[in-house]
């Protein structure tokens, strides 16, 4: 192995673990080290040699596309890689692993060699970065600076495709007098549990977030406003029911009041989409709230 390139890879400190080494020809392991085997969890190196393919794996990796990067690389028509992967190991442990590529001779032939590193704990700290800067801590939604992103890059795809874009503003009835009567403790509770009801009532294409206090703000793409009234009126009875204990023997109901906004021809603005939706939701708050309130409707109802 002394005349396989060495890789130099410049990571930090924060890498500092042993490299383990693979070589493989067509995905079939003809060398692999014992730093490997305790990096991917095997006890022995023959436990990988003896694989048919190293694609038994990394089942979640195409054939089709794998072959077809390896004969690639073989004939010099792409470059050696960088690469991450997901394995999973028995019993459902997952690791992720940084792979660089390249092309060696091995026993006469041309080979792929592998140079791999656990990077789980920096994967898991830079998820944990993310999610600290993107995500509510309170409700768990996503936070208002990241939604600010999510708003330009849906109303840029609304725009693109000429499909209408939905906007409910929400915001939690009378909650000042929820924290001031029983405690910011329940009013916490009733942040959660608002944010869990409003999230399991959305569908997975859907975009929610917690905009800034008891306010709240769902997107829903390609959604013309008659389909965003509907949900709003689902979200307003659901939110109805929701009981918040506060006391070991009580519990308070509390409601929500809705502003809707649909943009569904140029120009397509953020400013407009939320301004719009947040006068509606003033009105709402006007007629006496834990209503549903669409713009422009509120200037015909007002002639």
């Amino acid at each position: 192995m002394d005349s396989f390139p060495k890789i130099h890879l410049d990571y930090d400190n924060t890498f500092a673990s042993d490299f383990g080494t693979l070589v493989h020809r067509e995905f079939k392991p003809l060398y692999a080290d014992e730093s490997l085997c305790r990096i991917i969890g095997l006890n022995s190196v023959s436990d990988i040699t003896s694989l048919p393919s190293l694609l038994d794996l990394f089942q979640h990796i195409p054939h089709e596309e794998a072959f077809e990067n390896y004969r690639k690389l073989i004939n010099h028509e792409m470059k050696p890689r960088v690469r991450t992967f997901v394995l999973n190991k028995s019993g459902g442990q997952q690791v992720n692993l940084l792979a660089a590529e390249s092309v060696v001779e091995y026993e006469g032939e041309p080979a792929i060699q592998l140079s791999v590193i656990d990077i789980t704990e920096k994967y898991q700290h830079y998820n944990d970065l993310e999610q600290q800067a993107n995500v509510d801590a309170l409700s768990k939604l996503t936070n208002r600076n990241r939604f600010e992103s999510i708003l330009e890059n849906e109303l840029s795809k609304a725009e693109r495709y000429g499909q209408p874009l939905t906007c409910l503003f929400l915001d939690i009835d009378n909650f000042k007098s929820i924290n001031d009567r029983f405690g910011h403790h329940v009013g916490d509770e009733a942040i959660r549990r608002f944010a869990y009801c409003c999230k399991s009532s959305i569908r997975k294409s859907d975009f929610i977030c917690r905009w800034g206090g008891e306010e709240f703000l769902i997107l829903l793409p390609n959604t013309a406003q008659q389909f965003g009234e509907q949900l709003a009126e689902r979200l307003r009875w659901r939110v109805s029911k929701l009981a918040l204990p506060c006391c070991p023997d009580n519990s308070i109901q509390f409601t929500v009041s809705i502003g809707v906004k649909t943009i569904e021809q140029s120009p397509y603005s953020v400013y407009t989409l939320v301004n719009d939706a947040d006068i509606a939701l003033g009105q709402a708050k006007k007629q006496g709230k834990n209503q549903v309130v669409s713009y422009p409707s509120i200037f015909r109802d007002a002639m």
